[in-house]
């Protein structure tokens, strides 16, 4: 795979506003290489690159840090300012991970952007026609990126500052934009997509993937509709601001989601993959490979190119950020006990075991699993898809480089004292799983929760290439148009509609259909129980593709899914009579298994905080520019 979209980061300097040193920052300008304006505005390629720049600003989820760390699906093993966030210690002069460059409605950036789109948007009608270029698909571009980043705004801050036009050095000066409530911002929002729909073309070649087409605009259309129809905007209590307060009819949001997810479902441009086959594991095999390639069910993507350019954006480091440490890489977001004990049973039931501290099992809690789960999680024993790296330890390469997340009494090996999570200490001679943090191989890097996130990595790759992998990351893609026409029929009492989206989804990976799996797990048929059959079907469909963040605050489920931060000990004991020099993982002849929920509250003691629901502003903006208003609690 190759993309077309180079970034060739040009910034312009357009009159007066080269000279603005310091105001808001939907109006700073950091000029990396510096044009004539007059020149950009006579040249379709520099216009062009321009365009390709500000894609750059939509942040993917392929990079160390993503959402995910924030809710309970995830840990982020190395901080960056989201442990604060997570213990509720963030406020408008301490951002934390909220002004990381990987936060995806990061303020600063989404402005920087937003100024770009409205600088092409204000020139390019003066841009003449060159061969090569079609200034009409730009236009429609940047109307589909202004939308998309004003929409990562609302669900990161609630009402934001609209700003549309280029302002002069004297409006800069005394600058006083005020927060637009969500509904004026949905509003524009919408305006910016018809605006994308009526110029972008329906497809695009496959040289030019990653760019948008008019499929992308309105299913970006159906997300903003769904989540400002959703309940927090609707609160009185909680969500207390009245610009982060909708009230319209939201109702009339749910239907014309529901619409917007349909046009797109029925287009033509895209299709469920049927991922069907003789077992579990290929099934798993199957639905993995939608999400690391691109396919007939993604509609909008990040396309990288397989080189360290030192610049995140447009370089995929999601192996070398979120891999095993035992393949030398970093296991930076690593899923929870909770995210790995929510995918169902291979009978659409849900598990009971595991899921609490204190609870202990020596039976394997990975088999009989539905098949999303071995394409999103790697735990003990896992196939990560290729040999590890030559390394001097003492464990053999397994031929698909089984995952080693436990302690394995071995016959010539170590003494060990592995301490349970109830104080207990056991004694024996052993070795430490290479993918730990007691391996010899960068423990530092190991994950604490005892598991790894592999969906958005290709692990066959050969280590040579994998540190920067081409794996497109899915911004959008057809599963979230069914998911959100389910919910909206859910929200309007349309069940049997409900269903028919649900159904698609899990029929193509052999689950049973909604009315079944229901049934077996002790539930109805109505708008209550289907509801939280949505809410779970959500969780683990849409696994690290940055909805969960979103999705526990617009539900206002976030004190419910605020728990004591969980992770899994896995300890394999020799059986009677049995010898073994080296763990070849995994081997239940000569192993007994035992698992152990362990308590991680000395990483992060998660608590929450309404003020969570929405993210602070930065003092300094709100010093600049006084008619913001700080979201509460964030002062």
């Amino acid at each position: 795979m190759k993309t077309l979209i180079k970034y060739s980061y040009i910034t312009i300097i357009a009159g007066a506003m080269a000279m603005i040193v310091s105001c808001s920052d939907f109006m700073d300008l950091s000029p990396n290489d510096q044009y004539d304006e007059t020149d950009v505005w006579s040249d379709a390629g520099l216009v062009q690159a321009l365009v390709n720049e500000t894609y750059a600003y939509i942040v993917h989820g392929s990079e160390e840090g993503n959402t995910s760390g924030l809710t309970d699906d995830a840990y982020f093993t190395h901080n960056y300012g989201m442990k604060a966030i997570n213990e509720t210690a963030v406020s408008e002069s301490d951002l934390q991970w909220y002004n990381n460059e990987t936060c995806p409605f990061r303020w600063s950036d989404r402005y920087l952007a937003i100024y770009r789109a409205n600088l092409i948007l204000a020139n390019i009608d003066k841009v003449p026609a060159s061969p090569g270029y079609d200034l009409s698909i730009m236009k429609g571009e940047v109307h589909f990126l202004r939308a998309y980043l004003y929409t990562e705004l609302v669900r990161g801050f609630g009402g934001v500052p609209l700003v549309d036009k280029i302002y002069s050095m004297e409006e800069a000066a005394n600058i006083n934009i005020p927060r637009s409530n969500v509904a004026e911002c949905l509003d524009f929002i919408l305006k910016d997509i018809q605006a994308a729909v009526e110029l972008l073309p329906e497809s695009v070649s496959s040289n030019q993937l990653g760019r948008a087409t008019k499929g992308a605009a309105i299913a970006l259309k159906a997300r903003i509709l769904l989540h400002l129809a959703s309940p927090l905007f609707a609160d009185r209590a909680v969500n207390t601001l009245d610009c982060n307060q909708y009230k319209g009819d939201r109702n009339a949001l749910y239907e014309q989601a529901l619409q917007a997810a349909k046009e797109v479902i029925n287009s033509g441009q895209y299709s469920l993959i049927d991922c069907n086959a003789g077992s579990i594991q290929q099934i798993a095999a199957n639905f993995h490979q939608i999400i690391i390639s691109n396919n007939e069910e993604m509609i909008f993507t990040k396309q990288f190119i397989q080189k360290n350019t030192g610049d995140r954006r447009i370089s995929n480091r999601a192996a070398l950020c979120h891999g095993p440490n035992g393949y030398h890489n970093w296991a930076g977001v690593t899923p929870t006990q909770d995210l790995a004990m929510a995918f169902e049973m291979e009978d659409g039931s849900l598990t009971n075991a595991l899921t609490e501290l204190g609870q202990t099992s020596d039976t394997n809690p990975y088999v009989n699993r539905e098949p999303r789960f071995y394409a999103t999680i790697g735990y003990d024993g896992a196939e990560w898809g290729r040999q590890r790296p030559t390394d001097s330890y003492t464990f053999d390469p397994t031929p698909l480089g089984n995952l080693q997340m436990g302690y394995y009494e071995v016959n010539d090996g170590a003494d060990l004292d592995v301490i349970l999570p109830n104080g207990t200490t056991l004694n024996f001679k052993g070795l430490y799983g290479v993918d730990t943090r007691k391996s010899p191989i960068e423990d530092w890097n190991g994950s604490f929760t005892g598991y790894l996130e592999k969906k958005l990595i290709d692990g066959t790759v050969p280590a040579s290439e994998q540190v920067w992998q081409v794996v497109p990351y899915p911004y959008i893609r057809l599963a979230e148009m069914y998911l959100i026409a389910a919910e909206a029929c859910i929200e309007l009492n349309k069940p049997d509609e409900a269903a028919t989206y649900l159904d698609a989804l899990r029929s193509r990976i052999g689950r049973p259909d909604t009315k079944a799996t229901l049934a077996v797990r002790n539930k109805s048929f109505n708008q209550s129980d289907l509801r939280e059959f949505l809410r779970q079907e959500r969780r683990v469909e849409l696994a690290y593709e940055e909805s969960r963040y979103y999705d526990i605050r617009r539900w206002m489920i976030a004190p419910q899914t605020t728990k004591s931060l969980k992770g899994i000990m896995v300890v394999a004991r020799l059986k009677p009579g049995k010898t073994a020099n080296k763990p070849y993982v995994k081997n239940d002849e000569l192993w007994n298994y035992n698992y152990y929920v362990t308590d991680l509250s000395y990483r992060e003691s998660r608590k929450w905080d309404n003020k969570l629901y929405f993210a602070p502003i930065k003092r300094d903006e709100t010093k600049r520019n006084p008619a913001i208003v700080q979201n509460p609690g964030m002062e």
